[in-house]
């Protein structure tokens, strides 16, 4: 599967400190998809560590902005992508 960026999806290859605005521009919109293990060009290079990747956005999340908004983060494995 090829994914490609628009309006309500974001790619990311690996976890960057800005990640936390993208999530929080998609929380002031109606919402959006960001795919991480993905690279720009839609290329899936996929996560050794999902688990503390979930958990280190959102610790992100919940100390950059005052009202928690982590419950309505979902972290969804692809698989066979």
């Amino acid at each position: 599967m090829l994914f490609r960026e628009s309006e309500t999806i974001e790619l990311k290859e690996v976890v960057v400190d800005d990640i936390k605005k993208e999530i929080i521009a998609f929380a002031n919109c109606d919402g959006g998809k960001l795919y991480i293990g993905v690279r720009d060009d839609g290329t899936v290079v996929g996560l050794d560590n999902a688990d503390s990747i979930s958990l280190q956005i959102s610790n992100m999340v919940r100390d950059a902005i005052k009202s928690d908004i982590t419950m309505f983060l979902q972290l969804i494995r692809q698989f066979g992508v």
